[in-house]
C-alpha cells in the first residue's frame, strides 16, 4: 500500500510539472542531463585529447548535468558512478570503495589526471572529493598502462570545475537537505556550497567550497543503522572540500595552470555497534547502540596541489608537463574487540605522493597518412607510514580508553616509479585507425627496519627491491558510418603489491627482486557503438582478461611470485533512445564472471569482492527547454551463489583458501529525481530507494563472510528525500 501511494503521488507530481511547464515562462534553462557517450573530447585514454569515435575501447563521459541530477546532499561519488557506469561494481555505502572493481580488476582513480591510487591502498579514492566540485568524469574500461600502476580494470578520471569563461565574474550558491522518511532531526543531512570564478583575456580562476554535515542513517524498517567496525560508515560525518585553480595564458601557444585542494571527512558519532551478541552467543542485532566513545574517530584528510604547463609549439610538437603532490591521512575504526575485553588497535595511515609527468604529441605524415605519436616520461615517489594506537574497550565495546601504547603497522616504505612510453595512432585508411604502444616501467621499493607485530617479535632489517617490466597495447577502430564504429583492443596493465600492508604481520622476511614484482593483466575487448545526437545510442562490449602470477607469502615468511592463473570475462551494454523531442529511455547492463586456478589445475569462482554480480539499470526521463525535468531510475543487482557453492565444496573437502565467498542475495532499488526553475535558480528534488527496500549491499554481505564477522552484514539505507536549491549569478 505504501509503495502504491508513493508511485501514485510521484506520477501526479510528474504530470503536474509537465502541464505547469507548458504554461510557465522559462526562468532558467539548464542543459539536459546526458549520460550517453556523446562527449567530443576524452583525455584519459591516450594522454592527449581524442574524440570517442577515434578510441579503440570502451569510453564513457559523465557530464556535469548528470552529476548534479544524481547528487542529493550527502551522496558520494561512488554512489553516482555505480548508478551510471555498467562495468563498475555496486557502491559499498561506506567511506570505502574497497571491492568496487571494474571488470573484476582494480580501478585507477585520478583527479585532474593525477593518480589517487598508490602502492598503499586505503580504498578511499572515491571519498576524496565532493560531487559539487566536479565538472565531469571520464571512464575508460579495461586494463591500461598509459598512467602506470593500478589501472588493471580501468580508469576513472575526475575533472574538477573550472572558471566560467563566458562571464568576467560569476558565482554559484547551493543549499541542500536530505532526510530519511522518518524526518528525525538527528537524521538530517545539510549541504552548503559556494563557488566563485573570474575570467579575462589572460587569467582566469575558480574557487569552490562545499560543506556537508550528515546525520544518522536509517534502514528500510526505520532502524538506526549501526557503525561498520571494518571499513567505516558515512553517518554522523562532517565533510569540508575546498578546491581552487588559476589558469594563465602566457603566450598564444603557452599556458600554465595551478590547482589545489583541501578535503576532510571526519566522523563524530555517539552510536556504535551492538557487541552484546558476543556475550549471549546469538546473532548480532545490527542495531546502533548509543554510548560510543572514542577520542579520535575515523577520518580522511588530504592536501593536494598540481601544476600543468602546455606549449603547443615545441619544434612543431605539443608539450604537456604536470607536477603534483598529495598528502593523505586516513584513520580507521578500532578492530579486534572480543568478549574478554582485551586491548584493541586503531590504525592510521599517512601517505605522501609526488611526481612529474611529461607528454609530447607529434603529428606527422607517413605514406600520405596521418600518424599521431604520443610519448613521454613519468616519475613518481611515494612514502608510506602507518601505525596503530592501543585502546582498552569497556561497556560492551562502546567506550575506548587510550593506553598510550603505539605499534608500527608495517615498515615505513618508500617506492619510486620511472616509466617511459610511446603510443602511435595511424590512419591506415579513411575509416580504419590502428593504435599501438609500449611502456617500460621501473619500480624500486625501500623498506625501513621494523619490529613485527606477530610473536615472537622480530626486528626486520631495512631492505630494498627493484623490478622492471615492458607492457604493450594494440587496437583498431573502424568507422562503419560517421555515427558508429566497431573496435578491437588488446592492452596490458599492471599493479604493484601493497608492500607495507603485506609485510605488516610477518615474523621475518627476505625482500628480493624475485619476490616483489609488478603483476601484469592482459585485457582483450571487442565492441560496437552507435553515438548520435538524437534517436538511438547503443554500445555493446565483450571483454576477457587474464593474469598468471600472484605475490605469495609462504609459511616461512619468504616471498615469491608464483603461477596462479586468473581469468575474468563478461559483457556490457549501454542503450538510450530519445523520442518526441523531450523524452528519453534507456539503461545499462553489466555481466562479469571470474575464476582462479588452484594447484591441481581446477578452476574456482572468485568471490564478490573481485567479481561484481550482474548489475542492470533502467531509466525514463522527461526534460524541456524551460528547465523542468523528471527522471525515474531502477538499479537491480542479481543474486548469485556460484562462488559460495564452490567455496563450500572446498571446505567440505578439507581445503581452505583466501577466497571465502558469500551467498549474495539480490536487490532492486528505485529513485525518482526531478528539477525545476524557481526564483532565478534551480530546485532539485530526489527520492532515493523509493520502495523503502530492506536489503544489504553486496559489500556488506561479502564483508561478513571474508572477515568471519556477521556484525558486518549491516542493512543499507531505506527511503530518503533530498532537496536542494542552486542559483548562478
Amino acid at each position: 500500500m505504501r509503495r502504491s501511494q508513493f508511485n501514485l503521488c510521484l506520477l501526479t507530481i510528474a504530470i503536474s510539472m509537465h502541464l505547469y511547464a507548458k504554461e510557465s515562462s522559462p526562468a532558467a534553462a539548464p542543459e539536459k542531463p546526458d549520460i550517453t557517450q556523446l562527449s567530443t573530447m576524452v583525455m584519459t585514454a591516450t594522454r592527449t585529447p581524442k574524440t570517442i569515435a577515434e578510441i579503440a575501447g570502451t569510453v564513457q563521459t559523465i557530464h556535469g548535468e548528470a552529476i548534479v541530477q544524481q547528487a542529493g546532499a550527502g551522496r558520494k561519488v561512488a554512489d553516482i558512478l555505480a548508478q551510471l557506469v555498467p562495468s563498475l561494481a555496486p557502491s559499498s555505502g561506506t567511506t570505502s570503495n574497497y571491492g568496487q572493481t571494474m571488470r573484476g580488476r582494480n580501478v585507477l582513480v585520478m583527479i585532474d589526471g593525477v593518480s589517487q591510487t598508490g602502492s598503499r591502498d586505503v580504498a578511499r579514492q572515491l571519498n576524496s572529493i565532493s560531487p559539487n566540485m566536479i565538472d565531469h568524469i571520464e571512464v575508460v574500461s579495461g586494463a591500461s598502462s598509459i598512467y602506470g600502476s593500478g589501472a588493471t580494470g580501468g580508469i576513472i578520471n575526475i575533472i574538477t570545475k573550472r572558471a566560467d569563461k563566458s562571464e568576467p565574474v560569476s558565482f554559484q550558491t547551493k543549499l541542500g537537505i536530505t532526510s530519511a522518511d522518518n524526518f528525525r532531526r538527528d537524521g538530517l543531512t545539510y549541504q552548503v556550497g559556494q563557488t566563485a570564478s573570474f575570467s579575462n583575456d589572460q587569467v582566469d580562476g575558480f574557487l569552490g567550497l562545499d560543506y556537508t554535515r550528515r546525520g544518522s542513517q536509517f534502514d528500510g524498517r526505520g532502524e538506526r543503522i549501526s557503525l561498520s567496525p571494518w571499513q567505516g560508515s558515512t553517518m554522523d560525518t562532517d565533510t569540508l572540500d575546498i578546491n581552487g585553480r588559476l589558469n594563465f595564458d602566457l603566450t598564444d601557444t603557452q599556458t600554465f595552470s595551478v590547482g589545489a585542494q583541501y578535503y576532510k571527512d571526519k566522523q563524530d558519532t555517539e552510536y556504535g555497534p551492538d557487541y552484546s551478541y558476543l556475550q549471549t552467543g546469538t546473532e548480532p542485532s545490527h542495531k546502533a547502540i548509543k554510548g560510543w566513545s572514542l577520542d579520535n574517530q575515523p577520518f580522511t584528510e588530504r592536501y593536494a596541489v598540481n601544476t600543468q604547463y602546455q606549449n603547443q609549439d615545441v619544434l612543431g610538437q605539443t608539450l604537456n608537463v604536470e607536477a603534483y603532490y598529495r598528502n593523505e591521512k586516513a584513520r580507521f575504526v578500532p578492530y579486534g574487540y572480543s568478549k574478554d575485553g582485551s586491548k584493541v588497535k586503531q590504525s592510521q595511515s599517512n601517505i605522501d605522493y609526488a611526481g612529474i609527468r611529461s607528454t609530447i604529441q607529434s603529428n606527422i605524415q607517413v605514406a600520405d597518412r596521418d600518424l599521431k605519436l604520443t610519448y613521454g616520461l613519468d616519475y613518481d615517489w611515494e612514502k608510506d607510514h602507518q601505525w596503530a594506537d592501543y585502546y582498552t574497550p569497556s561497556h560492551n565495546g562502546l567506550v575506548y580508553t587510550a593506553t598510550g601504547e603505539k605499534q608500527g603497522f608495517g615498515p615505513d616504505t618508500e617506492i619510486q616509479n620511472i616509466g617511459t612510453f610511446v603510443q602511435g595512432d595511424y590512419a591506415l585508411t579513411d575509416r580504419l585507425n590502428i593504435q599501438a604502444g609500449v611502456r617500460y616501467q621501473y619500480v624500486q621499493a625501500d623498506t625501513d627496519s621494523y619490529l613485527t607485530a606477530r610473536k615472537p617479535i622480530t626486528l626486520m632489517a631495512a631492505d630494498s627491491t627493484h623490478s622492471d617490466k615492458f607492457l604493450f597495447n594494440l587496437g583498431a577502430v573502424y568507422e562503419l558510418t560517421d555515427a558508429q564504429q566497431v573496435y578491437a583492443n588488446f592492452s596490458q596493465g599492471y599493479s604493484y603489491p601493497d608492500v607495507q600492508r603485506v609485510l605488516r604481520d610477518v615474523a621475518a622476511y627476505t625482500l628480493t627482486t624475485s619476490g616483489i614484482a609488478p603483476i601484469t593483466v592482459n585485457s582483450y575487448e571487442l565492441g560496437w557503438r552507435l553515438n548520435q545526437d538524437t534517436g538511438l545510442n547503443l554500445g555493446l562490449t565483450g571483454f576477457y582478461n587474464t593474469s598468471d602470477q600472484v605475490v605469495q607469502f609462504n609459511a616461512d615468511r619468504s616471498v615469491n611470485v608464483v603461477d596462479a592463473d586468473q581469468r575474468v570475462y563478461g559483457a556490457e551494454a549501454t542503450v538510450s533512445y530519445s523520442f518526441m523531442q523531450n523524452y528519453k529511455v534507456g539503461g545499462t547492463l553489466g555481466y562479469t564472471r571470474g575464476q582462479y586456478k588452484d594447484v591441481a589445475d581446477n578452476w574456482h569462482e572468485l568471490n564478490a569482492f573481485a567479481i561484481s554480480p550482474t548489475k542492470g539499470t533502467l531509466f525514463a526521463e522527461w526534460n524541456n527547454d524551460a528547465g523542468y525535468g523528471v527522471r525515474a531510475q531502477i538499479q537491480a543487482i542479481k543474486g548469485t551463489n556460484k562462488a559460495y557453492k564452490d567455496d563450500q565444496q572446498l571446505k567440505t573437502a578439507g581445503l581452505t583458501d583466501s577466497n571465502s565467498a558469500a551467498d549474495i542475495k539480490g536487490y532492486t532499488t528505485m529513485d525518482v529525481l526531478a528539477h525545476f526553475p524557481m526564483a532565478k535558480g534551480r530546485v532539485d528534488f530526489g527520492i532515493y530507494n523509493l520502495w523503502d527496500s530492506q536489503y544489504k549491499t553486496v559489500f556488506a554481505q561479502q564483508a561478513a563472510v571474508t572477515n568471519a564477522n556477521s556484525l558486518l552484514a549491516i542493512p543499507a539505507e531505506g527511503r530518503t528525500f533530498a532537496l536542494s536549491y542552486t542559483i548562478n549569478y
